[in-house]
């Protein structure tokens, strides 16, 4: 008896077929309810950071800040001074801890004389949650509620014209949380900025380099 070989290749192939579809129909819901989880537990993707206007002095900035202990602060406040700026949420679960741990461990790698002569200003671009008390407590949990260091809030306009000026990008998802740059940024005496540094990945050493250069004539 002769066999049609391409009949039986095609019945071969048919079945295969047959298989692979009733695999992917099973796998289908469990595909998308694994995509599901990720989606929702995925931490905050960040946005890349635009160009900063270093030409500017940030002290000009008429905004009003509050603080965690619900004092007023004005960033002419700090004039003649230089100032370490970074943008943050205190809900924020993915970036934000180790963007601040980072801001932690640059600011502890200079000396205490350098320290002395620096002041370190977190600013929350979520307004609506991040009350003074909120900062209060993120502070306290973060074990950064030390002299120096203000966590602070203002209306939506300005946080968003200092975002802006930084090169900071941040946009709030449908879940409440916000995608956002990651920038660690140090304004000189001026208010003008002289040190940016990625504030999640890559050594800081160069930057902890940048600001003793910076702050190193204040000191002689």
């Amino acid at each position: 008896m002769r066999i049609n070989l391409q009949t039986k290749e095609g019945a071969t192939m048919k079945k295969l077929k047959y298989i692979a579809l009733t695999i992917g129909l099973i796998c289908l819901p469990m595909l998308a309810s694994s995509q599901h989880s990720m989606t929702e537990g995925e931490s905050h993707s960040d946005l890349k950071a635009e160009q900063s206007y270093n030409a500017e002095s940030l002290y000009h900035m008429p905004a009003k800040w509050t603080n965690q202990d619900g004092e007023t602060i004005r960033l002419a406040d700090y004039s003649g001074r230089p100032l370490m700026l970074v943008m943050f949420y205190g809900q924020c679960t993915g970036t934000c801890p180790v963007l601040m741990q980072r801001t932690w461990k640059l600011y502890s790698m200079l000396d205490n004389r350098i320290r002395d002569q620096l002041q370190v200003l977190a600013v929350s671009f979520d307004t609506e949650n991040d009350t003074p008390e909120a900062l209060k407590t993120y502070a306290e949990y973060e074990q950064l509620d030390i002299p120096g260091w203000n966590f602070v809030t203002a209306r939506h306009t300005d946080v968003r014209e200092l975002a802006m000026l930084l090169g900071v990008q941040y946009r709030q998802r449908s879940d409440g949380h916000y995608e956002h740059s990651n920038l660690i940024t140090v304004l000189d005496e001026e208010g003008k900025i002289a040190v940016r540094t990625e504030g999640i990945t890559g050594g800081l050493d160069q930057a902890a380099s940048e600001i003793k250069e910076l702050i190193k004539p204040d000191l002689q």
